[in-house]
């Protein structure tokens, strides 16, 4: 809601192939927002169904950690799936890298202006890929959280954005670009249990 959709449904399934094809094939939302199973193990589901549905794939991960395995797909010519990561800040990253910017291209809504703060502390890279670390906005700096790892919930229920990392990490002081987690942008206390 905070980025602008209207919630019609939220259903919780098993993790079983049939379960999530009667979902999405029964949904007549825009948008069908799934979490978990979006990596390729024995009981990720998301993308043979995908292929089932004849669903074309528009995005297939990403080289951001957390969230690599989300994916994108329009599984019909008025309808498009998000898959996000099970673990919760995977899931988060991907909500606010893929989910946000489909919702507001859909709604015809302007990007909002990107911004950058100076780190406090030193930030540890991936080597390949782009990190999501959150962080808290302390006047004109960003201070890095610890909590940081895709499974952790401490570290974005305290954080006032996300900094992007470049692979192989940034030095203290390093202007680092800032998503803005809506939650917090909006003035909402969010508790996450």
């Amino acid at each position: 809601e905070e980025f602008g959709a209207e919630v019609v449904a939220v259903r919780r399934i098993r993790d079983d192939a049939k379960a999530l094809h009667k979902a999405i094939t029964a949904s007549t939302a825009d948008l069908i927002v799934t979490t978990g199973g979006t990596a390729a193990g024995p009981h990720d589901h998301v993308h043979p169904t995908l292929e089932r549905l004849g669903a074309e794939l528009l995005v297939d991960g990403v080289k951001v950690r957390p969230g690599h395995p989300m994916l994108l797909a329009r599984t019909r010519d008025d309808q498009h799936l998000v898959g996000l990561p099970g673990n919760p800040l995977a899931a988060v990253s991907g909500l606010i890298t893929l989910a946000e910017p489909l919702l507001r291209t859909l709604a015809a809504r302007p990007a909002p202006e990107p911004y950058t703060l100076p780190l406090t502390e030193p930030v540890h890279g991936h080597p390949y890929d782009t990190r999501l670390v959150p962080v808290v906005l302390r006047g004109d700096r960003a201070v890095p959280l610890h909590y940081n790892g895709p499974a952790m919930l401490r570290g974005i229920a305290a954080a006032d954005a996300l900094a992007v990392v470049p692979p192989g990490g940034a030095r203290q002081g390093v202007e680092t670009e800032l998503l803005d987690l809506p939650w917090t942008t909006a003035g909402i206390g969010v508790c996450f249990t």
